[in-house]
């Protein structure tokens, strides 16, 4: 899954495991990668599809890093990974509603930290990209929102309440999304009274696994054009780094 891309700084970074705490008293286990340096940064909560925290998920996180974000993973499924669609259900089942509290939760660390510079986005694929739906719509404080291949569904008919920039991307041979979905989708985003507007992108030749190891060199060009214009879309509405206070000698 190669998406290194040279027109964006990099930044020399650093990764660990966290627990996030939660307004009930329960924890929830995160992956967190940052830069290294002292600026004040603009924070993305990174949110996984129904396979959990794989190792693909976590290069995106070291990636988005690099690029100059504090990002926090947190994992919905405490550290469970599934290896078939059917584990993958279970783990889904087992989550329930608490998916979004989490995700949530994690969006206001990094609005508080103290190393972020309270600008704020959701990136999220498959699962992960209709939380970071929701929170687009519920929340009125984010800079943007980005889904990979997110299930619009449950959230159509409350589109127009988000005043969340949105960014969502479909693979045109994509098999849990119909086409009619992402078309009423469409729809409401371009009601939305908004500027700049939501956007929708379809992307030809590939289908819903738009970061899968599996690509063939075609699929992998698309995943880095839809890669790139997402760190676009972020750099617009997110403020960049900001330097910290020099020291004063004496």
């Amino acid at each position: 899954m190669p998406l290194y891309n040279p027109d964006h700084i990099e930044y020399e970074v650093t990764s660990g495991h966290i627990q996030i705490a939660m307004e009930d008293g329960t924890h929830v286990p995160a992956y967190w990668a940052h830069p290294v340096m002292g600026a004040k940064f603009p924070g993305i909560a990174l949110i996984h599809d129904w396979w959990g925290v794989t190792p693909i998920i976590r290069r995106m996180t070291m990636l988005l890093a690099q690029t100059g974000y504090y990002v926090i993973v947190p994992d919905l499924f405490d550290g469970k990974i599934a290896t078939s669609a059917a584990e993958a259900l279970g783990l889904l089942d087992a989550l329930g509603n608490v998916g979004y509290r989490r995700a949530n939760t994690a969006l206001g660390v990094l609005e508080t930290h103290r190393h972020c510079n309270g600008d704020v986005a959701a990136v999220g694929f498959g699962m992960g990209g209709s939380l970071a739906f929701e929170a687009a719509i519920v929340r009125a404080d984010l800079e943007a929102a980005v889904a990979f291949g997110g299930f619009p569904q449950r959230y159509l008919g409350h589109f127009q309440r988000a005043n969340t920039p949105i960014l969502a991307f479909y693979g045109a041979q994509e098999t849990f999304v119909t086409q009619a979905i992402i078309d009423q989708l469409r729809g409401e985003l371009a009601a939305c009274k908004i500027d700049p507007p939501h956007q929708v992108v379809m992307l030809d030749g590939i289908g819903h696994d738009l970061f899968a190891d599996t690509l063939t060199e075609p699929q992998q060009a698309i995943s880095r054009a839809a890669w790139g214009h997402m760190l676009d879309f972020l750099d617009d509405r997110l403020e960049g780094p900001t330097q910290p206070p020099e020291r004063k000698r004496f």
